[in-house]
């Protein structure tokens, strides 16, 4: 099983967020650094693969939405694929709210 760790802590931008992604998660270069693009790239995974992210507090700024949207897209592909399996830094975020 491959084991990536990844720390958004330092994210000062979007155009960080996906240049990070794309070096750590070993993405092809042609990858599009957007949420369309991450989500793709996720779902194609076909390696066991156990994704741990670690993510800043919460915060009321736009990066802190956008790193929002990145966790959303993390999980609706961790729904998608068998493959994948990732696990949050912060307890609450690896259960569904239902």
């Amino acid at each position: 099983m491959r084991k990536v760790l990844l720390d958004l802590n330092p994210a000062r931008s979007v155009e960080w967020i996906h240049e990070y992604l794309k070096f750590e998660l070993e993405f092809e270069e042609y990858y599009g650094n957007n949420l369309d693009a991450l989500y793709d790239q996720l779902t194609s995974i076909t390696e066991d693969t156990c994704l741990g992210v670690f993510c800043p507090l919460k915060e009321d700024t736009k990066l802190s939405k956008y790193l929002e949207k990145v966790k959303k897209v993390i999980k609706d592909a961790e729904l998608d694929n068998p493959c994948l399996c990732v696990i949050f830094g912060d307890m609450e975020e690896n259960y569904d709210e239902e």
